[in-house]
């Protein structure tokens, strides 16, 4: 059996009804080798979940792991782990296809800008040049 599909007009009224409610880490996890100094290649994977609430609210969990590699090295030099809760609320309650699409366009930039930040201080408190990520793109129509 196959995924219902999302009508427009729904995901529509849940975004209008959105409010965010609160943000926070709930875990962080930062260590650098002694060895280890830029340049380096920088990869960051993340992965997140939902979970329902009363009165469709709902938390979603984020998290990010940025992991760098100094050129020709296999072991990891940095890594970064965080993960945010974001608390929301909606008219519409969640279900896994709203997530689905929420969860590849409003979340990222809701988690990203702290992520940046978050990676940019703990970075020069640990000795490094202060890592900038990129600000996260966003298509438009």
């Amino acid at each position: 059996m196959g995924k219902k599909r999302v009508k427009p007009e729904t995901y529509e009224k849940f975004i209008d009804t959105l409010s965010l409610e609160e943000i926070r880490i709930v875990s962080l996890k930062a260590k650098v080798d002694d060895k280890f100094a830029p340049p380096a290649e920088v990869r960051i994977d993340d992965k997140m979940e939902f979970t329902k609430l009363k009165d469709n609210a709902f938390i979603v969990t984020h998290e990010y792991i940025l992991k760098c590699y100094q050129k020709g090295k296999k072991k990891t030099g940095l890594e970064i782990a965080v993960t945010f809760q974001v608390k929301y609320r909606s008219d519409i309650s969640i279900y896994e296809e709203i997530f689905d699409i929420f969860s590849q366009s409003s979340v990222p930039l809701h988690t990203w800008p702290y992520f940046r930040q978050l990676v940019h201080e703990i970075t020069g408190r640990m000795g490094l040049p202060p890592l900038i990520l990129d600000v996260l793109k966003v298509m438009t129509s």
